[in-house]
């Protein structure tokens, strides 16, 4: 779990440098790092702590929604995700 924290504040090649091979090119960053995020803190020690399956599932679907948009947008302009869905923020 710490390297999955670690590779949370890192830059985007950090983040995928904790990503399966497979799914590194395959996932925009922005989705990937909402989806450690969720990771991490569902593995929180103190149950207590941990978030309510209502965040869970809200965040999962904001990050399959910029997936959506960024495969939507890249199939268009050759791969480049839009500066719009880079910038949406993490809730």
């Amino acid at each position: 779990m710490r390297q999955l924290q670690a590779s949370l504040g890192a830059d985007e090649e950090g983040r995928r440098s904790a990503v399966d091979p497979a799914f590194r090119k395959a996932w925009l960053d922005q989705s990937l790092k909402t989806m450690m995020e969720i990771y991490v803190r569902c593995l929180i020690k103190e149950p207590a702590d941990r978030p309510s399956i209502e965040y869970v599932l809200w965040n999962l679907q904001f990050a399959s929604q910029l997936q959506h948009a960024w495969r939507g947008h890249s199939q268009s302009s050759e791969g480049s995700p839009s500066s719009e869905s880079r910038g949406l923020p993490f809730h």
